[in-house]
């Protein structure tokens, strides 16, 4: 009695093990976003890395070098949604490689790789929490600037720019972090509503989509398949001897 009970125990606990994985939150989890402006394509993705008291946001632009051609097409805005009360912030901090870019589309970096501006520093730009929604932007406070272009080396060439590209920089090349120190954040807070803006006032607006829910491998729908009808099994045997 006690054999079959314990073997019930075992198939119950390893059905919970494979419900629990399946709906557990992860603490990575990237939104992309791809579509089309009054400048041309526009690409951007946002990695959310969520840990006991911190969030992580990483923003790129994921055009390619040679696409961007306006202003309207770089990174400006974002905002997300947090699954619980973020809580109490504390110092944020800012790392990306900043660069000046020429009339004639030529780029220089600049000593400095902190695009503070994304979180309101001096006046500029805008970060801010309302409720569990967090907005993070370089609009506001004068001309913009820190915009996120995509990705290119010093001395690199954004051939296909307009002349007025350059009068917005430093721009931040390929991505940006942010580290987000916030109370309430813990490893499962998950992430939503996610909105990308791109341009100077901003000009567009973009939703981000989340990764595909993955197809459980088939070796863990067989042994979904065998718990079950182990449980099933026991529980049949121990009711016919009840």
């Amino acid at each position: 009695m006690r054999s079959r009970l314990l073997s019930l125990g075992v198939a119950v606990s390893g059905l919970a093990f494979l419900f629990g994985t399946a709906s557990a939150h992860a603490s990575a989890i990237t939104f992309a976003t791809t579509g089309t402006g009054s400048d041309g394509p526009l690409s951007a993705s946002a990695d959310f890395f969520t840990s006991a008291g911190q969030l992580q946001v990483t923003l790129t632009n994921t055009l390619a070098a040679n696409v961007i051609r306006s202003a309207g097409q770089a990174l400006s805005d974002i905002s997300f949604t947090l699954s619980n009360a973020p809580g109490t912030l504390g110092t944020a901090s800012a790392s990306g490689q900043l660069a000046n870019v020429s009339s004639t589309g030529v780029v220089t970096y600049t000593s400095s790789s902190n695009p503070t501006r994304w979180l309101g520093a001096g006046g500029q730009g805008l970060f801010s929490i309302s409720g569990n929604t967090i907005t993070m932007e370089v609009v506001g406070g004068g001309q913009p600037s820190q915009m996120i272009a995509p990705s290119i080396a010093n001395g690199g060439t954004y051939g296909n720019v307009n002349n007025g590209f350059g009068g917005f920089g430093p721009y931040v090349t390929g991505s940006a972090t942010f580290i987000i120190p916030l109370s309430g954040v813990t490893a499962n807070t998950n992430i939503s509503n996610v909105t990308f803006s791109f341009g100077t006032s901003p000009d567009t607006f973009l939703g981000g989509t989340p990764p595909p829910i993955p197809t459980p491998e088939p070796s863990a729908l067989v042994l979904l398949g065998t718990g079950m009808a182990g449980a099933t099994g026991l529980l049949q045997r121990r009711l016919a001897r009840a």
